[in-house]
């Protein structure tokens, strides 16, 4: 979704319309609140949140307890010739506290806030894309509404001519040639209008797939043409600043950049407090009490690993040049988008006047051809094409308004 079409919206949702009615920012607020993508999205996102958790626990001493109890059989000579079966138990206290592993511990951690980050933005950018679907259905059934109630009165106004080029047929004025002509030209118009709300039909179900109920008494919503862009430039500028999709793509780098961190951390040794204490009974074939207390710095490293770190680094690189590409590649379809956006809601404005004129001048040529055809001077089929010129200037008008 381009920055134009959800600025567009957004001042939409500022309009105010009746109590009765269901709002635009009803209609997006019911959809938002239960669709299931956006709850997957806001699932990965607690998933990613979690998982930080416990990378940060490293930071913390890792504490463990053991007991056992069982017979034992001890058998060994070294000096001394010992055979005994003794029930041993044990209990045993370790605590471990990391000093230092490379760096990766940090690194991680970064790495799965700058992916919770990415992840809240791409949920922002779903819930924006559903907000803009819900307001698109929700002015396509307006529109929807518009062109039933238009072709309605198209129909009317083709039965009442049928009426009128009846009467005249009856005093000798018409023909059946004339009948049947309007007959054909009602019957395609009340095919239009099966047609019509057929898809205001189809429509409403969509809403109501969306929204969870079906619409009843839409409005317009009114936007203020003053908080739109002064320009293409402006606009761009602030698709850039804003555009959810491409901050969460700026965050997808600077975690990439972590990973890259912590991939280096197994060129490193590994530092580590380790406390152990352990009390016993009967233990290795020696009756009594036995115990065992140590306290020791540890070190661990890895002289050898088959390759595997260098591989891990260079992995890693990859990805970084991945998530710097796909930001590129998400600014350059922003901008391409913003542009289209902008353009479209410039002609379709150019456009909206010009049909407006078009809608007054046929409607004014429809008034003097009615008059003018009960004087006798034009023909019926001027009029009809006339009813024809105005039915279509108005839904093209009706089109346009809605699509801009």
């Amino acid at each position: 979704m381009n920055a134009m079409k959800k600025l567009i919206v957004a001042l939409a949702c500022c309009a105010s319309v009746p109590a009765n009615a269901i709002t635009l920012e009803e209609a997006v607020a019911s959809a938002i609140d239960s669709y299931p993508t956006l709850q997957e999205r806001f699932a990965r996102l607690k998933s990613v949140e979690e998982q930080r958790e416990v990378v940060t626990s490293e930071y913390l001493p890792q504490v463990s307890v053991r007991a056992e109890v069982g017979p034992e059989h001890t058998e060994y000579s070294s000096g001394q010739l010992l055979d005994e079966d003794l029930t041993r138990d044990q209990v045993s206290l370790s605590v471990s506290q990391l000093l230092f592993n490379g760096f990766d511990t940090r690194a991680n951690s970064s790495r799965l806030e700058y992916e919770a980050d990415s992840e809240r933005l791409q949920l922002l950018a779903a819930a924006e894309d559903l907000a803009l679907k819900v307001c698109q259905i929700y002015l396509e059934v307006r529109k929807a509404e518009e062109l039933v109630e238009l072709t309605e009165r198209h129909v009317q106004g083709h039965m009442e001519i049928l009426e009128d080029v009846k009467n005249l047929a009856s005093r000798g004025f018409a023909n059946e040639a004339d009948i049947a002509q309007v007959s054909a030209r009602l019957a395609n118009a009340r095919s239009s209008l099966v047609a019509a709300r057929n898809n205001y039909n189809d429509l409403s179900a969509t809403f109501q797939r969306f929204v969870g109920q079906r619409p009843a008494n839409l409005r317009d919503p009114v936007t203020d043409p003053s908080l739109l862009p002064d320009s293409r430039e402006q606009a761009i500028d602030w698709a850039r600043q804003t555009h959810p999709q491409l901050q969460a793509a700026i965050s997808d780098i600077s975690a990439a950049k972590e990973e890259v961190r912590a991939s280096q951390s197994g060129y490193y040794p590994r530092f580590s407090i380790e406390g152990y204490a352990t009390s016993g009974h009967d233990i290795a074939g020696f009756e009594g009490r036995d115990e065992d207390y140590r306290v020791m710095l540890v070190m661990e490293y890895d002289l050898y690993s088959g390759g595997r770190d260098k591989a891990l680094a260079r992995t890693s690189n990859w990805r970084y040049n991945e998530a710097l590409a796909i930001r590129n590649t998400t600014e350059q379809q922003l901008v391409e988008g913003t542009q289209f956006s902008w353009n479209a809601y410039n002609a379709l404005q150019q456009q909206e006047q010009i049909e407006a004129q078009s809608v007054d001048a046929s409607t004014l040529a429809e008034t003097a051809y009615i008059t003018q055809f009960k004087l006798g001077k034009r023909s019926l089929l001027d009029l009809l094409n006339a009813k024809v010129e105005v039915f279509v200037a108005r839904k093209a008008y009706i089109n346009t308004r809605y699509d801009q």
